[in-house]
């Protein structure tokens, strides 16, 4: 695979021929074996996504350890179903896990467990029905133009960091959508905040590895501890004025009526605020990375590109999208498809075996950390054709037909799949093609792009590209 810069052309090739070789977009080279210990630990900081060895992405599963302790790679997808959903008590979320996400996101619907995981689910999910969600289309859509029309006061030539633009629009998205507005949050400082988490405290620290106390992983993160302070007043001076206004009718009014209907437990303002910076947080994070590596690959594709944009223009011609409109773009929706298959915003899930177990037809003992390596499964080459290429095709309903719901995960599996997934999904494909039809973007070839791992999976550096206007 190649590790950075242009796509490598294998052949130049109509984008209607889905039978000819496709274009191999940037990733990680793996390994061709385990590292040895102290390169691995390195890499386990540093970018983990590029430890994996090459099996992981060849055999149903990869094991390796001792007695002290036991590893698990597991790719095939009759072991992801057990592990995700027909077993899932038996692997809950691990230490590793807690101790990255629980500082910035404390008890909320990420991080929460058994029934204080379910009874918020059941809080959030009218938020998310597919009525409330249509209903956010126009917003999502004057997200996009007004973004566009801001690239338009740059002028031809500009130079945008798509990934800091995309966080940005996404960021408004969520604000206008869940939050009506969210008044009294700043959106570029908040978006900063966020980047300055996940580049320090989001990721696998040498804190971690040794497993000291939590406190010294805010020792040797301070930028990201200011961040995390600063994202947290943010959001409590929201409650808190919410709190003494009248109801609107949006996320928050949903979260400040629930009660878990059992225990008769309301959310104070604490919970309210974990789970509200949970949809802040993931809830933009997510789209905003399909987006920016959707746009990546449509700029080293531009016969792809003009296919999107005569997809848009058939549906919609200049008018702004609707749901329906959405509902019909299904070239671009396999585009964003394809980009979280070989981009995944999430790379990683862990889990920890609480039982001896079965899984798959595997017998997994008590105490294995099992990694489910999204990245990997999704580049599989048992799983898939020509794995490495970009090729939207894939995601159109030949090839849909028949493929394991547990060979592609971008919002996980199980239970636990991201509640937002669908408005996920909606949201990017209205956002790429308000952005598609009105401008193109070219990649800068003096860029090595390099998928970095922390929670997410980012580009190092940004992803800087030109602006051509259309």
């Amino acid at each position: 695979m190649a590790t950075g810069g242009w796509f490598r052309y294998l052949s130049r090739v109509s984008s209607a021929d889905a039978t000819a070789p496709r274009p191999i977009p940037p990733g990680v080279t793996p390994p061709d074996r385990s590292l040895p210990y102290f390169h691995a630990l390195w890499k386990l900081i540093d970018n983990p996504i590029e430890a994996w060895p090459r099996a992981v992405y060849e055999e149903p599963f990869y094991a390796r350890g001792d007695e002290r302790q036991r590893f698990l790679y597991a790719c095939d997808p009759a072991m992801l179903k057990d592990i995700l959903l027909d077993k899932a008590e038996a692997f809950p979320k691990d230490w590793m896990f807690e101790r990255v996400t629980k500082p910035a996101l404390g008890e909320g619907l990420l991080t929460a467990h058994g029934e204080a995981w379910r009874w918020q689910r059941r809080a959030a999910a009218p938020g998310f029905r597919p009525d409330n969600v249509a209903a956010m289309t126009p917003m999502i859509s004057a997200a996009a133009e007004a973004a566009l029309a801001r690239w338009r006061d740059l002028g031809e030539g500009a130079r945008l960091d798509v990934s800091t633009e995309m966080t940005a629009i996404t960021f408004q998205v969520i604000l206008d959508t869940m939050l009506s507005g969210g008044e009294g949050i700043d959106v570029p400082s908040a978006a900063r905040r966020i980047t300055d988490y996940l580049e320090t405290l989001g990721g696998i620290t040498v804190a971690d590895l040794l497993r000291w106390p939590t406190w010294t992983r805010v020792a040797l993160a301070p930028r990201g501890h200011r961040a995390l302070v600063e994202l947290k007043a943010m959001v409590d001076a929201m409650v808190a004025r919410r709190r003494r206004e009248p109801p609107r009718g949006d996320l928050v009014d949903l979260l400040m009526q629930a009660q878990d209907r059992e225990t008769g437990r309301r959310m104070d303002d604490g919970l309210l605020r974990d789970n509200l910076l949970t949809f802040i947080g993931a809830g933009h994070e997510t789209t905003a990375l399909a987006l920016t590596w959707s746009l990546l690959l449509l700029g080293l594709d531009p016969a792809t590109a003009e296919r999107v944009r005569a997809e848009v223009i058939e549906v919609a011609g200049d008018a702004s999208l609707t749901h329906a409109h959405v509902e019909r773009l299904l070239f671009t929706r396999q585009v964003v498809q394809e980009a979280m298959r070989l981009y995944p915003s999430l790379p990683l899930m862990s889990r920890m075996c609480a039982e001896d177990v079965e899984a798959g037809g595997l017998q997994v003992a008590k105490g294995t950390f099992v990694f489910i390596p999204i990245y990997a499964i999704h580049r599989h080459r048992r799983l898939w054709r020509d794995p490495d290429a970009f090729d939207p095709a894939r995601f159109g309903p030949e090839e849909s037909v028949g493929r394991h719901r547990f060979a592609y995960l971008p919002f996980g599996g199980g239970p636990r799949v991201c509640i937002g997934q669908a408005f996920a999904l909606i949201e990017a494909v209205a956002i790429l093609a308000t952005l598609v039809r009105g401008a193109r973007l070219e990649p800068d070839p003096g860029h090595r792009i390099r998928p970095v791992m922390r929670v997410s999976m980012r580009p190092q550096g940004g992803l800087p590209m030109t602006l051509r206007l259309r």
